[in-house]
């Protein structure tokens, strides 16, 4: 790691590790401390955060202060609350900034967003005067910062990660005009947990969750900083010729719009991306030198080292390392027989990779006669010839996945094809494929103590594409943690919510059978991992609707449906 990335000997490292010792209740808070990663951070924020210019900042859990004093700098707000527990260790510290003269910072103890009474902050001056007329407008006199990671991934009371929770009630609240967004919807800059990224801002189709397509409804979500180094992720992969030309795309994005990034903040994307353009240059254009489907895995570094110790050791007829007539030294070696361990992992990895890429290119096959068999513009037999060719090619199919060995290949086909599908709509699916820049590679030495935290700049969408009313947005809720905890694949799940509304519903929304749109013809084709934000929609209004739905609260009462955030989950987060 670069030295000027190293933070643990800063001042505000020293406050933090202080405040963990001294203070129990007070030790899974995770604090920003260091400065470079601030600066790097706001220079990156900064063009747009113009735009808030002597706005009222709401700052929760500031901790240290010093992302909280960076960010004060650029933006001169006319007022920044800082909301810290009155028990808060930090509240102490925070002085050093409200005790200044003509100080335009305010320590309070923030309410729980269930107790806030808007109008009776702006009557006692905390937030600014609102025109209740204009609140589906972007509100810019507010910007709310917000740190919600813990050493504790999980709240006590549900299985959900707390960044969860916070963000699927805030990004409810720009729908309903509640809490800090009464007075229209409000830009949210959120450090959070590394581990709670992929929940709302999935990196491939079998990360994506209820809460990514509830956020995808409301807001745009960009990554400004983050970290290379999960282990989710790494087990989460989409295949590499996506994620290059995906890398390809914001590269491009960037260098038309000159954005930079520093040294040493690049990310492992970044490097491969630069890589591949340099070898399809030294190669000859038309060469696709970055369609790879050998994935980088932790322990292909360990693989190729211990290649090159054991080179001269002998192999079977198929090339295959062997324990057989080896000396006894090497046979004993630990190190040899994770070496044969390893190579029998990567080969059937290999193999396996192999299979899958044969079974996408027969899909790709199915999805282009697809479309020619339903242009309009086709005579009636060449269409009848078309889908009986189509047909065959999917039999065709099914029986090479029925003969596939494992399970495990046939799930990973079906992500693959999932991932790809979702990349090649317009726009694509994943709102991480719709990202500006690269993020910002941090390390968790910058933070206290040290773990992999990201910035999440959080902007809601106007004019909100599907706006909702609140009981329609309780029973999208519902019905999508329902969708996902059911263990269907598609959406027959509908008929145990309620007899009948399968048919009676997915009729009534075109976008579910519609190619173009990222749905399939045949709607059990279509997984639950890519609705659309449209879709979901679709599937609300059809619901409220049909004249026989069952009573909501009945639905409740019996099970059918399921919620599983408990009412005060959307509190703003203490120091505990």
């Amino acid at each position: 790691m670069a030295k000027a990335f190293q933070a643990a000997s800063s001042p505000f490292a020293q406050i933090a590790k202080r405040v963990r010792s001294n203070s129990p209740g007070f030790k899974q808070r995770i604090d920003i401390v260091s400065p470079q990663l601030c600066d790097d951070a706001l220079a990156r924020l900064a063009p747009s955060l113009q735009n808030y210019k002597g706005c009222t900042i709401i700052d929760v859990n500031p901790g240290t202060g010093l992302w909280s004093s960076k960010i004060h700098d650029i933006v001169k707000p006319r007022q920044h609350i800082l909301a810290e527990p009155p028990e808060s260790p930090f509240a102490q510290h925070l002085k050093q900034y409200t005790d200044q003269s003509s100080s335009r910072y305010k320590l309070i103890d923030w309410p729980q967003l269930e107790s806030w009474e808007p109008d009776r902050y702006v009557a006692e001056g905390l937030l600014p005067a609102f025109d209740v007329q204009k609140s589906t407008e972007p509100n810019r006199s507010i910007l709310f910062l917000a740190n919600t990671a813990y050493s504790a991934h999980r709240s006590m009371t549900s299985s959900i990660a707390r960044t969860n929770i916070k963000l699927l009630c805030w990004a409810s609240d720009i729908l309903n005009g509640a809490t800090f967004h009464a007075g229209g919807p409000v830009r949210m800059l959120l450090w959070c947990p590394e581990k709670d990224v992929a929940t709302v801002l999935p990196r491939t189709i079998r990360q994506r969750t209820k809460f990514a397509l509830l956020m995808e409804m409301t807001c745009k979500i960009e990554e400004i900083v983050g970290c290379d180094e999960s282990t989710s992720r790494k087990q989460k992969m989409r295949d590499q010729v996506i994620e290059l030309e995906s890398g390809k795309r914001v590269a491009k994005l960037m260098a038309e719009s000159g954005v930079s990034t520093p040294s040493g903040r690049e990310t492992n994307l970044q490097k491969q991306v630069k890589e591949a353009d340099e070898r399809s240059k030294s190669k000859g254009a038309g060469e696709n030198v970055g369609a790879t489907w050998t994935r980088a895995r932790n322990w292909h570094e360990e693989l190729e080292d211990l290649r090159e110790k054991f080179k001269d050791a002998p192999k079977d007829s198929k090339g295959r390392y062997i324990h057989l007539n080896q000396p006894k030294e090497i046979i004993e070696d630990p190190k040899y027989l994770r070496f044969i361990d390893l190579e029998r992992n990567f080969r059937h990895r290999q193999k396996k990779t192999v299979e899958i890429k044969e079974l996408l290119q027969e899909q790709a096959e199915i999805d282009a006669l697809d479309l020619q068999a339903h242009d309009p513009q086709l005579n009636e037999s060449v269409r009848n010839a078309a889908l009986a060719k189509l047909q065959r090619k999917k039999d065709q199919l099914q029986g090479h996945l029925d003969n596939t060995k494992g399970r495990l290949t046939r799930n990973e086909f079906k992500f693959f094809k999932d991932d790809r599908k979702a990349f090649a709509s317009n726009p694509p699916l994943l709102m991480w494929d719709h990202r500006t820049a690269e993020p910002l590679k941090a390390y968790k030495e910058e933070f206290y103590p040290a773990k992999n935290l990201c910035l999440l700049d959080i902007q809601p969408r106007h004019p909100l594409p599907y706006p909702m009313t609140p009981a329609q947005l309780l029973f999208l809720r519902m019905l999508t943690t329902t969708i996902w905890q059911g263990g269907a694949d598609n959406l027959t799940i509908l008929d145990r919510i309620a007899p009948g509304a399968f048919n009676a519903i997915i009729s009534k929304v075109p976008s579910l059978t519609d190619p173009a749109r990222g749905g399939e013809r045949d709607i059990r084709d279509l997984s639950i991992d890519r609705l659309t934000p449209e879709m979901a929609h679709g599937l609300v209004k059809a619901w409220f609707d049909w004249p026989f739905r069952p009573n909501l609260g009945d639905l409740i009462h019996r099970g059918n449906l399921i919620d599983d955030l408990d009412s005060d989950d959307g509190a703003i987060p203490g120091g505990r």
